[in-house]
């Protein structure tokens, strides 16, 4: 939703009431109107800092919601930790401001892990180089290539936060806004079995769906051998 009139609060009020968790976003709305959105049953930001108000003293603009006392809910706030949409010195200021409410996001879109190139996002060209993909002939960013596993150390390193707190922001954290943690985003007795086996570089050496081990890195030696 982005969030600029009372009718958009009515209509998150709406979609709340037929259980459709309302996200905020893409909006040059301010901190007033922001507000107004999570009190109307807004739980989410989808990704912090881009393609929104910058944040201003007088005016935080929607990135205000991370130390609002005015707001009667969680909000949770997706931020993505590729290395390009979001500086190092901004992931740190959402992490120390709300490290709770943390949730990483890839913005990938279908190039990610096919290396550089021209590829495509619907009709429109995208060229890849490294970790960047970009609108062809522009600057403009296209999405991202990274992978989840990549965010969890992007976002570890340049937060200064533990393994276990950023991997929460990739599993905990967004099953809670979901709503369905009580089959995912932990390992508690009761939830599904799946998970990933990562080294102490977040490499993932094995990933599990259902209990069963759908993948196995070459790299991997343990108790599946």
């Amino acid at each position: 939703a982005v969030v600029s009139t009372q009718s958009t609060g009515d209509m998150i009020q709406v979609l709340v009431h037929n259980n459709v968790i309302c996200s905020m976003g893409h909006s040059t709305a301010n901190i007033d109107q922001a507000e107004a959105g999570v009190n109307a049953g807004a739980t989410f930001i989808t990704h912090l800092f881009n393609a929104m108000q910058p944040f201003h003293h007088r005016d935080p603009g929607i990135v205000g919601i991370l130390s609002s006392t005015k707001i009667k809910r969680k909000c949770y706030y997706g931020i993505i930790a590729d290395g390009l949409h979001t500086h190092p010195a901004a992931l740190r200021i959402a992490h120390r401001t709300n490290a709770q409410c943390a949730v990483l996001v890839t913005d990938a879109m279908a190039a990610m892990g096919l290396g550089d190139g021209s590829h495509c996002i619907g009709s429109q060209s995208v060229t890849v180089a490294g970790k960047k993909a970009v609108i062809s002939g522009t600057d403009t960013l296209a999405g991202s290539v990274v992978t989840m596993n990549s965010c969890v150390e992007n976002f570890m390193r340049n937060s200064g936060c533990t393994l276990v707190e950023a991997v929460n922001c990739a599993t905990k954290h967004p099953a809670e806004l979901l709503k369905c943690s009580d089959l995912y985003g932990t390992l508690d007795f009761g939830t599904a079995a799946d998970f990933v086996i990562i080294d102490s570089d977040v490499n993932v050496l094995a990933t599990f769906i259902g209990g069963d081990c759908v993948y196995k890195s070459t790299n991997f030696v343990g108790f599946l051998d």
